[in-house]
Order: C-alpha cells, then structure tokens, then sequence
C-alpha cells in the first residue's frame, strides 16, 4: 500500500508548480499563457508534446542549525522552460522566464501546507541564476532556471 506521506520538498513544489498553472494565463499582467503546463517533474525534450511547458524539479537541499533549535532548511529548484516560436523563439522565452520571475518575486512567503501540516510557509524565494540555449535549437527555445527557497 502506497504511504499518502508528502515531504515538504514535494509539497513546495507542488505549490510552486500550482502558482505556475493558475497564473501564468496571459492577463496582464503577464506576457505568455502557459495553458496549465507546468509539471513537477523533468520532462526531456523529446517528452514535451505541446508548448510552450514549464518543468519544477527540487534539487540539493542543505540545512543551517541556529541557536534555540531553530533549523532553516535551504531547497535548490530547478526550473526548465520550452517554448516554440517559429518568429522568436528567445523572445518567447525571455518573456515566459520574466512571468516566472514575477511569480517568484511575488511569493516569498508561499504556503505549501495541507491538511495534515497547517499553515506551513516559506521565509524566502531567491532567484539564483537565468541561462537560455541562445537560439542554437530554433524554433525552439530551452531556458533554465535556479531559485533558492529557505523554509
């Protein structure tokens, strides 16, 4: 029998990727609809059947013990973005990659409880490091992205 347990690595990015889905919908104030496409798993490219797809993976996670039993946990997220324009793919990109910002600068403080861990938040959402493939696999573009979430 499979556990129901959830570790709040897959309960941040299962927030994350919720955040993702219902916002990203092209209303301003954001650029690009990500039609309920973003995953909370890595999917390669030649997995992505339609575009443009939004791929949340959690990484290394370190801890920093302080004073009193106070313990932060620091979580690594790894962000894949892909997107297909036969005009611009990199603008597309860097369009999607700014909405996503925009959600992560927004959301500090994001709620990834349930209802066995009530009112469970992050302190932080730090974005670390923005890489594209430059246009080399045009009309398709793939850009990453590192955040930092300290909870």
């Amino acid at each position: 029998m499979a556990s129901t347990y959830r570790t709040a690595r897959n309960k941040i990015v299962d927030s994350l990727v919720e955040k993702l889905n219902t916002e990203i919908n092209g209303v301003h104030p954001y650029n690009s609809n990500i039609f309920n496409n973003a995953h909370g798993h890595l999917k390669f490219l030649d997995q992505i059947q339609e575009y443009p797809a939004v791929c949340v993976v959690a990484g290394d996670e370190t801890r920093q013990y302080q004073p009193g039993g106070l313990k932060w946990r620091f979580l690594r997220l790894d962000i894949r973005i892909y997107v297909q324009s036969e005009e611009e793919p990199q603008e597309s990109l860097a369009l999607l990659m700014e909405d996503i910002e925009r959600i992560i600068d927004d959301n500090d403080i994001l709620t990834y409880d349930d209802d066995v861990s009530p009112n469970l938040t992050t302190t932080s959402l730090t974005l670390l490091t923005l890489s594209t493939d430059e246009g080399v696999l045009s009309p398709l573009g793939i850009g990453e992205m590192a955040m930092e979430i300290r909870y």
